[in-house]
């Protein structure tokens, strides 16, 4: 073989080699970027939809508009940076030079359609609602389902199991776990949970929670955060979540109507976003929900994308004195456990920002912390449900 054939024998493998190394470190990429799975799921009717970017924003799912769209048939028309989608009567539009989000014309206290890196992503269960479906959550599956009771569909219970055969498919086998003994407390989790504040014991529960190295979820009311915008700064920051209780606590003013009860929380809502920044969206209603929040108020609820916690444990700590601190303790202890021995492994405990529940306090974490249990805060992105109304959209 000449010189000028041993040159180009090289460089044809010079070149094969570049390429095989191109090639595997490309598919590499590529092998990776395709594992990567999505963590909460879209169902309409029957199926598991094939989405593979859903997203949660604000403890919203939200889907790329351009794709539930055509699976819901809805048309979109663009029209001088304005996005319309119209179905059934309904014109939902976005602005893309002011963000927001309009109804049949009128602008929403929220954003249903938000823009991400140039693509729009819309509430699953907004434009669903909105459309003529209802909407189901399944919890531990991360799935919310579609669904129209004049569409022929399987049973709840039956979809269920449906899913959870489908997602087993996709994930990968996992080594056998030991089961947990019934009432083990290791797998439970602990929410403690503060009403009625900020005042100066909401300052005194917070430094206890910060001695501890653990974290509260604290539902504050409109009238005092009012006088008390350093306490609530601070308890924000220091790694608590604050929710709304209203902005007066008065059963008459905050259950005369639907307006008024959504403008009690509504306000409360944005008193806790000026002081912190936060969008929070889990609130508490005053007495509980059951039997005051009526259905045209969890609709409203549902319209402003909120959460309601009411709890698993009550500590009763209103009816005692300081003396009568151990009495608060004996009741929290008794009734974690046996919310625990019943299989509740998210357990939330109604207390109060009062003096005699700040000397109970202490006590309380220690035992939690030597039995087991792990105390943590609401987490938005893991939401659990629970309300006496036993409403799996709130």
């Amino acid at each position: 073989m000449n010189g000028k054939g041993e040159i180009k024998v090289r460089k044809n493998v010079w070149a094969i080699c570049t390429a095989l190394v191109i090639s595997l470190v490309y598919g590499t990429i590529v092998g990776e970027a395709e594992v990567k799975k999505p963590t909460h799921y879209i169902g309409l009717h029957d199926r598991l939809l094939d989405f593979k970017d859903v997203q949660v924003i604000d403890n919203d799912m939200k889907i790329p508009l351009s794709e539930i769209t055509k699976v819901l048939y809805i048309p979109v028309e663009k029209e001088e940076g304005i996005t319309y989608l119209r179905k059934r009567g309904t014109v939902i539009s976005y602005d893309a030079s002011t963000k927001l989000t309009s109804k049949d014309g009128v602008e929403l206290s929220w954003t249903p359609i938000v823009d991400v890196n140039g693509t729009l992503y819309i509430s699953a269960k907004y434009i669903a609602k909105v459309t003529g479906f209802k909407v189901e959550y399944i919890q531990k599956l991360k799935t919310l389902r579609i669904y129209r009771d004049d569409y022929e569909h399987m049973s709840h219970a039956a979809y269920e199991k449906h899913v959870k055969q489908l997602l087993d498919k996709k994930q990968p086998a996992k080594p056998p776990v030991k089961p947990e003994k019934p009432g083990a407390k290791s797998g439970t989790t602990i929410y403690l949970t503060f009403d009625d504040g900020p005042n100066k014991f909401t300052t005194i529960n917070n430094a206890t929670l910060k001695k501890y190295n653990v974290h509260g979820t604290f539902f504050f009311l409109g009238k005092h955060m009012k006088k008390n915008e350093d306490i609530v700064k601070t308890v924000a920051g220091d790694g608590n979540y604050i929710g709304t209780h209203s902005m007066t606590h008065d059963k008459d003013k905050v259950y005369k109507s639907t307006k008024s009860f959504i403008d009690e929380m509504t306000e409360g809502t944005k008193l806790i976003n000026k002081m912190t920044g936060i969008d929070a969206k889990l609130l508490r209603v005053p007495y509980g929900s059951k039997p005051h929040v009526t259905p045209a108020m969890k609709k409203e609820l549902n319209q402003y994308n909120y959460k309601m916690w009411d709890w698993d444990v009550d500590s009763n700590d209103w009816k005692y004195t300081d003396k009568e601190a151990d009495k608060i303790v004996k009741n929290v202890r008794d009734g974690v456990d046996k919310a625990n021995k019943s299989g509740d492994r998210n357990i939330i405990v109604l207390l109060h920002d009062r003096s005699q529940t700040a000397k109970a306090l202490p006590e309380i974490i220690e035992w939690l912390q030597k039995e087991g249990y792990t105390i943590k805060t609401y987490e938005p992105e893991h939401h659990i449900i629970q309300n006496f109304l036993s409403d799996t959209t709130l």
